[in-house]
């Protein structure tokens, strides 16, 4: 990709928010997208990795979004898309996967009751929080290694935090959130070697939203899937909400 996509005018010049003396190449999304496909497609085929599959359709609301979200960012390293098109691309990626699936209905606030969602509600809740992580991560995307070092580290803090919510029966064996963790460490370690300085080769916007939404996914499916016996102090160790956005906690605030 780092040949192929100047071919096609996927390169990006400098500016303030990146080092690079030289217009490089905004191909690497592509690579991460065809990583996620192939990961998915080859988990599916594991025992191990059954449940996760049987009966859901979860993993199919995350390819379906990933790939409309993914088209959205791509489409911008191109054209440069104006910030409404951009903004309107990422609603509909976001509210396909809730659609499709994959929508935080409920949470439980540490030492509080459980908040359940309106249908409504929920859609706009999972819509917003998309949004909103997908920009975070792509806003932090301007060093060689900053962006997918960084959702490398908060991927893989999130899969094994998720794995001891599994081991304490806090979250079934079924649940996507883990293996989405993995997969995503998995792309970021696989594009890590490219992107350290001097990089080859940049994420681009299609592959900075794409980690985002790959990211906000596990969040909810973890977050939004907890077994209902376990009290309000449990969520002071185990919050899956508020530990993913603490994991992220540098793209937010960026």
């Amino acid at each position: 990709m780092a040949k192929i996509a100047p071919k096609l005018g996927a390169v990006v010049e400098p500016d303030d928010r990146r080092i690079h003396e030289r217009p490089t190449s905004t191909g690497g999304g592509v690579a991460m997208l065809i990583g996620l496909l192939a990961a998915l497609v080859v988990a599916s085929r594991l025992p191990g990795f059954a449940q996760v599959f049987a009966g859901s359709s979860e993993a199919l609301a995350v390819v379906v979004a990933a790939t409309v979200m993914f088209g959205i960012g791509f489409l911008d390293d191109l054209r440069e898309l104006s910030a409404p098109a951009k903004v309107a691309g990422q609603v509909l990626s976001a509210s396909l996967l809730a659609v499709l699936g994959v929508t935080l209905f409920y949470f439980r606030v540490p030492f509080g009751q459980l908040v359940v969602l309106s249908a409504d509600w929920a859609t706009l809740i999972t819509v917003l929080l998309v949004v909103v992580v997908a920009n975070s991560v792509n806003l932090i995307d301007g060093l060689d290694g900053l962006a997918a070092g960084t959702i490398a580290i908060a991927a893989g803090a999130f899969y094994v935090y998720s794995g001891e919510l599994q081991n304490a029966g806090v979250i079934s064996e079924a649940n996507l959130g883990p293996l989405l963790a993995l997969v995503t460490l998995g792309i970021c370690l696989g594009f890590l070697p490219h992107n350290f300085y001097p990089a080859k080769i940049f994420m681009g916007d299609g592959g900075a939203l794409l980690l985002g939404l790959l990211m906000a996914s596990a969040t909810m499916t973890v977050g939004g899937r907890v077994v209902d016996q376990f009290s309000g102090q449990v969520y002071f160790f185990f919050a899956p909400i508020a530990i993913p956005f603490l994991i992220l906690g540098v793209p937010l605030v960026d």
